[in-house]
């Protein structure tokens, strides 16, 4: 390829100008990038990841591979051009430069799947790692009693080339064997008896209706499921790749976007708030707009009261904040508001639609779910939800208010040690067996439940009603000190 002659103007590199007062046009302005950007030096990395086997290159090959590359990734806009934005993702994923972006490590187990891929390959960008532990939140929330989802790859820490692989690069991408119908996790692929077609395409729905990262395409080869394109090599698993995140604006937010978020904790004298804390951790300091979601939270997953089993339940999402997912969420509330059905403003699950779609108060925001849901099921939350949501700090509960304030503030105990899952397996017994459990098969069903999901039950705790919700510690957790997080008073 040439090698550019663009003139450099205040250390700014410009394109030449172009005739008859015309803008410059591609070629030239890749030239000009070239030099200023410094990709010009990089060129046959550049090439390798635009198409390795392409031999025949000048400029405008250049800008035509680009095109391809980038509309193949999801970046918008797709030009052809290796500006600033093509080229911080271009030179990752050359290997260039690393991303330090790309550094969230996917765990091995949570709720709802098991990461079975390298560890060293489980790392991605934080929208990455949210979307899936989305995802797989939802679908545990749907398929309480399994089969859990089987992730594989996503990327190296950094990004950049995996060896062997012409994708993985940018931290966007994950890899998901299909669902089998014998509630076991393991390879196998859409011809195999063992393969279930409907769960592998509810699958398919939850991915592409994540709610936090856009999917640009879905690969994989069952002609019979909807939204996912065939692809070489993709007979035995999904190859997920998300769009790139928006980058996050700089310019203040509008009076309208202002007016339409939830109002900030108004009080005479804010209250004194603590410091989240955990062992190898940085801390993390609670603030009025993490009181005020936890306030909400109460009342939408506990009814608001100001008892054993709220106190559980706050404790269970500061563990599992401080312990397992605060590297995906820059705040404490934001977790809540991604983790809470009634914090969500559209339900994500079809399953919690169809149980609330003929109430009075069920508000459609338009659309309905795709298969497996059945026709008709629409998108929506409730009113009571949406307006829980908006409900300014005064005029919620008292009750509500006073346990978030002391529990964010380090004045509530612990009564759940290191746990970090909770559900009712009272509620899963009868979901199983169509009758509620004695005391003696509850027990008995609690400790399978909790040995198949690779999980310790707390055991009884005075005051604390199980059948309500049940609480368990991850096993990768249960040999920390007891208690591995702590809120100190502020």
């Amino acid at each position: 390829m040439p090698t550019t002659s663009t003139a450099v103007r205040n250390g700014t590199e410009r394109p030449p100008p172009s005739r008859a007062g015309h803008p410059p046009g591609p070629t030239a302005r890749n030239r000009a990038y070239a030099r200023s950007l410094g990709w010009e030096a990089h060129l046959p990395a550049v090439r390798r990841v635009l198409d390795r086997h392409r031999t025949d290159w000048d400029w405008t090959a250049l800008g035509a591979e680009t095109l391809k590359w980038q509309t193949a990734q999801g970046i918008s806009p797709a030009d052809g051009l290796i500006g600033p934005a093509t080229w911080t993702l271009l030179r990752t994923a050359a290997g260039v430069a690393g991303d330090p972006a790309i550094s969230c490590q996917l765990p091995e187990y949570g709720p709802g799947f098991r990461a079975t891929g390298r560890p060293t390959h489980r790392f991605g960008r934080p929208e990455t790692a949210r979307a899936l532990l989305a995802v797989a939140a939802a679908w545990h929330r749907a398929h309480p009693q399994g089969p859990v989802l089987d992730i594989r790859d996503l990327g190296r820490n950094g990004g950049g080339p995996l060896t062997g692989r012409a994708s993985h690069r940018l931290g966007l991408e994950a890899d998901l064997r299909p669902v089998k119908s014998d509630r076991r996790q393991g390879p196998t692929n859409w011809r195999h008896p063992s393969y279930s077609r409907a769960l592998t395409q509810e699958l398919v729905d939850l991915l592409r209706n994540n709610g936090v990262l856009p999917v640009h395409a879905i690969f994989f080869n069952d002609p019979e499921i909807h939204g996912v394109r065939p692809s070489e090599n993709h007979d035995n698993h999904l190859h997920v790749r998300f769009a790139p995140p928006s980058p996050s604006p700089s310019a203040p937010k509008s009076a309208a976007v202002r007016r339409s978020s939830a109002p900030a904790l108004e009080v005479a004298t804010p209250p004194r708030l603590g410091v989240l804390s955990a062992q190898g951790k940085a801390p993390y300091r609670f603030t009025t707009e993490d009181a005020e979601w936890t306030a909400r939270f109460v009342i939408g997953e506990s009814g608001g009261r100001d008892d054993a089993d709220s106190h559980a339940v706050i404790w269970a999402m500061f563990n599992r904040y401080a312990l397992l997912t605060r590297p995906y969420y820059r705040t404490f509330n934001a977790f809540l508001r991604a983790y809470s059905t009634p914090l969500q403003p559209v339900l994500k699950s079809w399953g919690a639609s169809k149980r609330n779609m003929d109430r009075a108060d069920f508000v459609r925001t338009g659309g309905t779910f795709g298969p497996p849901a059945p026709p008709g099921i629409p998108r929506g939350q409730r009113r009571a939800y949406l307006d829980l949501q908006q409900r300014p700090w005064a005029q919620l509960p008292s009750a509500a208010r006073s346990v978030a304030v002391r529990a964010l503030g380090g004045a509530i105990a612990n009564p759940i040690g290191n746990a970090t899952e909770f559900g009712s397996t009272y509620v899963y017994f009868h979901d199983a067996n169509r009758r509620y459990p004695n005391p003696d098969e509850w027990r008995r069903f609690t400790e399978q439940y909790a040995a198949k999901m690779g999980w310790r039950w707390i055991g009884p705790v005075p005051g604390l009603d199980q059948n309500t919700n049940t609480f368990f510690v991850q096993r990768r957790l249960a040999a920390l000190p007891v208690p591995a997080v702590r809120v100190v008073a502020g």
